[in-house]
């Protein structure tokens, strides 16, 4: 039997954290080591990594499942998986679904 993972990216809001009807947002550091201290933004909508920190993302809760948006839903794009890859769409009707799991950093 295969059993298809999807890959895990390790981030921390971190610089403008905020929360607000229960959902929260602020900007996304990565904590991989390979990648530590980077930010989280986009290019044509592309993730990629940046040194400096561009647009914040919220985290809207739906329960089962989390929408991140870049900004918010009604200024951004919705984080999708398009091609195997991290992208935030500019077609706001379908956002991804993501599982997110709490953790702590030193």
């Amino acid at each position: 039997m295969l059993v298809e993972q999807s890959p895990t990216l390790w981030v921390k809001v971190a610089d403008g954290e905020w929360e607000k009807d229960g959902n929260w947002g602020g900007y996304l550091q990565v904590t991989c080591v390979t990648s530590n201290s980077t930010w989280i933004d986009s290019s044509n909508g592309w993730v990629r990594l940046q040194t400096w920190k561009v647009d914040p993302v919220t985290f809207y809760d739906m329960g089962p499942y989390y929408e991140i948006w870049q900004k918010s839903r009604e200024t951004g794009r919705p984080l999708v998986i398009e091609n195997d890859r991290l992208r935030f769409s500019d077609d706001k009707s379908r956002p991804g679904k993501f599982s997110l799991q709490d953790s702590t950093w030193d």
